[in-house]
């Protein structure tokens, strides 16, 4: 009897705390019971509910609270009767609460061309609608990007263009008294990595606009119209987000050409075109939309979406030069501690040819090859081990390689390099290395990539000299002796000579018939003396290098890498006649 007046004398202060809240639950399933909600109000509070992406209208309708929803306001708001009859509810079942300022004075909201520009306000004079901005379960938003110019490193001239747009889409009417067309838009195209996305997000950080990024296949969906009614969508929500910068990447997978070839599948990618371009005619220059692809395949896209008034601009972005690679390592090595044997200057040279991406990459693994021997800083070593792998790639297990192979590979790289050094019209070679590491390439010679995508004739025919070195010096030491090492070599070279002669207008004849059989056997021909060419000036100079060629070979199978300047104070010293010998 004493434990139980002892525990009732607890436990009447809890009975207290959670009985107002036990009739709280009470009354409200008592009022549910005898207001119950009609199936139609039940569907749409649920379905707001689960939005991932809730406006200030749609809390506005759900109310304020959302783990403690006011079912008696909710009954009160949409009069719902003891009997379940609701009134047939406005505008699909649903009340529209418009706040104080959410149709900002001096904002077009229909964007039709009948309205006069002055009407429009200068880009930076857009209001945002605060809690009114529209947001997507489709579309990513960036309100406030985080990026702008400063953390992109070179690319000046790219800048320089950038800064102009954003000049005139902040100052329209600078530029309308002199009748300037203000750019709805432009293309990035280029290879991967070099910084398109990361520049389309620094643009929209120095006009200080809404981001909106989207993917071109996002717009591929089996079920007609699906891509259609999502550039609308994306076009609506750009409306509502103004000034902004909407981003396409990829844009070749929803700007492809169009075809008649009938397909539904092509139908519907048409389809989704047209509308993107009705989507670009449909809002003027001053709107605060700019729009922003980037593709690496611009020669898919179709010609109406690239003509001016639609995309206005294509700037390419290629693989950085000196200037830009530097300051990209610059900008990517901070943070990472480095010994004395990293030069900067070593660091650009090495990295010529390389994307932005690549680079970074390569100093973000240099620093984990150094983490994973217990070591705080990273060096040279490091980052060569590091641009090694990227080349050729790597595997865990060395190749199980006799001498015999070893020294057949050694000659073999060596006769390319040779060969390069001696060759006044290609570019320069760099280095050669043995990587019993890598998967399919245990050596390779290293060329510096060429500056200009012009080559003259002299360039091409040195480079198939370069390519049909390797087994000629394995015939020149071991005679008939040879690996398959040539593989590759000779792939190559039968498809730089083919485009020599078919392609170029190197050969006899300027042009041939590609579908006349007649010459077939005239373009096999002059292939063929091409390549006989190449080998025979090839083969002199191995033969008049042989000594070169060997102390080369013994110093690269020592300590696995030969750089061009250790083989050109060879030639400077011992073998003076080499220098002598002409390509």
């Amino acid at each position: 009897m004493k434990v139980f007046l002892s525990l009732l004398f607890f436990l009447t202060p809890s009975l207290g705390f959670f009985l107002p809240g036990i009739v709280k639950q009470s009354t409200r399933l008592e009022m549910m019971r005898k207001y119950p909600l009609s199936h139609y109000f039940h569907e749409e509070y649920l379905k707001r509910l689960n939005s991932h992406n809730r406006t200030e209208q749609q809390n506005a309708i759900l109310g304020n609270s959302d783990d403690d929803y006011d079912i008696e306001g909710f009954i009160k708001r949409n009069n719902i009767t003891e009997n379940n009859q609701t009134p047939r509810p406005p505008m699909g079942g649903i009340r529209i609460i418009l706040n104080n300022g959410m149709f900002t004075p001096g904002i077009n909201q229909d964007n039709s061309d009948d309205d006069d520009d002055d009407n429009y306000p200068s880009f930076p004079n857009f209001q945002r609608r605060g809690s009114q901005r529209k947001k997507s379960e489709n579309f990513h938003i960036v309100e406030n990007s985080p990026l702008n110019f400063t953390d992109i490193g070179g690319y000046q001239n790219v800048k320089q263009e950038l800064y102009q747009c954003i000049d005139m889409l902040t100052n329209y009417k600078k530029y309308a008294k002199y009748n300037v067309r203000v750019p709805k838009g432009l293309i990035f195209e280029g290879p991967p990595g070099n910084g398109k996305t990361l520049l389309s997000k620094a643009l929209a950080g120095e006009a200080n606009t809404t981001y909106i990024a989207v993917s071109g296949s996002e717009f591929q969906e089996k079920y007609v119209g699906i891509g259609a009614s999502r550039i609308r969508e994306l076009f609506k929500l750009a409306q509502d987000n103004v000034p902004c910068v909407i981003f396409i990447d990829e844009i070749d997978a929803v700007g492809k050409k169009r075809s008649s070839d009938g397909d539904t599948a092509t139908s519907e990618r048409d389809s989704t075109l047209n509308e993107l371009l009705v989507a670009l005619d449909g809002f003027k220059n001053t709107s605060g939309i700019f729009l922003v692809g980037a593709t690496n395949r611009i020669d898919l896209l179709d010609s109406a979406l690239l003509r001016p008034g639609r995309i206005d601009k294509r700037i390419f972005i290629g693989n950085p030069d000196k200037t830009t690679r530097s300051e990209i390592i610059n900008i990517h090595i901070k943070g990472k501690p480095h010994d004395a044997s990293i030069v900067y200057e070593d660091m650009v040279d090495l990295t010529d040819g390389l994307s932005g991406a690549q680079i970074e990459n390569v100093l973000n693994e240099a620093m984990l090859n150094a983490l994973r021997y217990d070591r705080d800083k990273f060096n040279y070593e490091d980052v060569d081990t590091v641009y090694n792998k990227m080349l050729v790639g790597w595997q865990p297990n060395e190749h199980e390689f006799t001498n015999n192979i070893i020294d057949h590979i050694a000659i073999h790289e060596l006769g390319h390099a040779v060969v390069g050094i001696l060759s006044k019209h290609h570019s320069k070679m760099s280095k050669v290395i043995i990587n019993l590491s890598a998967p399919t390439t245990p050596a390779y010679t290293v060329f510096e990539p060429s500056s200009s995508n012009i080559m003259m004739r002299e360039a091409l025919f040195e480079h198939l000299m370069i390519l049909l070195a390797g087994r000629i010096a394995e015939e020149v030491f071991y005679d008939i002796s040879v690996t398959t090492g040539a593989i590759n070599d000779f792939e190559e070279a039968l498809k730089l000579a083919e485009k020599m002669i078919c392609y170029y207008g190197m050969g006899k004849e300027v042009i041939y018939p590609s579908t006349s059989e007649k010459y077939k056997e005239m373009i096999d021909s002059e292939v063929a003396n091409l390549i006989k060419d190449a080998y025979s000036y090839a083969d002199f100079i191995i033969r008049n290098s042989k000594e070169l060629i060997y102390e080369g070979a013994e110093i690269l199978k020592k300590e696995n890498v030969l750089k061009s300047e250790r083989l050109i104070e060879l030639m400077n010293g011992k073998y003076k006649s080499v220098l002598t010998l002409k390509v």
